[in-house]
């Protein structure tokens, strides 16, 4: 199954050319022609460059060759170049894939959406060509660390807004994974509840008071609440990390 396409005036030349790109050697994929190029008549004239593509052998193509041409050709039909820089093994016998590309605000998009329909597309083709399923993250630039440590400042922050005015608060609509980042956050406080809302993939997590073995000075009537004694806490909970501008974590084990 194609994984890979390449312009070239020549057969040979488009072969190294695919092999230049997923790092491999030629024994471990196949070369089909789509439409041959023209060199024009008689060798005078305007050449044409063909169109070839680069199959990979179930069996025989490495899984990083495969991951490698898979991404480059889905983001290449997006308009955006892109390097696989690495591949490590992460919890749960995932396999995390960092990205590195000159456009990579746009291939994060909008809370990472864009990354994450980038992810789940490349799992399918993959298991599609393989037969088997793979759990492939992406990431790039370092995107996921940062979205993850800006999810927990806003959980923080978030909970002690709560606490303070009894208040509950509805955070913007998460991914299981994000949502999980946010329990967890909060999870060690026993003045603090969060509980997930909503149908499908994406729900919302409500953070509010437990009063109950709340101390004295706390109980709701207690103290007077104003601008001044609760201060400026910042909840921003659709603002990503500066340079990141577009994330789904797919993983129904946290869909809670």
């Amino acid at each position: 199954m194609q994984i890979l396409e390449v312009q070239a005036l020549a057969d040979k030349e488009a072969l190294d050319e695919g092999l230049r790109i997923l790092g491999t050697d030629a024994e471990n994929v196949e070369l089909n022609v789509l439409k041959k190029g023209s060199s024009g008549f008689l060798g005078l004239g305007q050449k044409t460059a063909g169109i070839y593509k680069i199959n990979a052998i179930r069996g025989k193509t490495p899984l990083a060759v495969i991951i490698r041409g898979v991404i480059t050709t889905l983001l290449g039909h997006m308009g955006y170049s892109v390097t696989v820089k690495d591949y490590r093994n992460v919890e749960e016998g995932k396999l995390m894939v960092d990205l590195e590309s000159e456009f990579a605000g746009y291939i994060i998009g909008k809370h990472g959406r864009t990354l994450e329909a980038l992810q789940f597309m490349t799992n399918l083709i993959v298991e599609k060509i393989t037969g088997e399923q793979p759990k492939i993250l992406l990431d790039i630039e370092n995107y996921r660390e940062r979205r993850a440590q800006h999810l927990m400042e806003i959980a923080k922050k978030t909970g002690d807004y709560v606490l303070k005015t009894g208040k509950s608060r509805l955070l913007d609509p998460l991914n299981p994974y994000e949502r999980r980042l946010v329990h967890m956050a909060l999870q060690d406080n026993e003045h603090i509840k969060t509980e997930s809302e909503g149908n499908g993939v994406y729900k919302r997590v409500r953070v509010f008071r437990v009063t109950q073995n709340l101390p004295q000075d706390q109980q709701p009537g207690n103290t007077e609440i104003t601008d001044e004694n609760i201060g400026n806490i910042a909840f921003e909970a659709g603002h990503d990390p500066e340079g990141a501008e577009d994330i789904e974590f797919k993983d129904e084990n946290f869909n809670r």
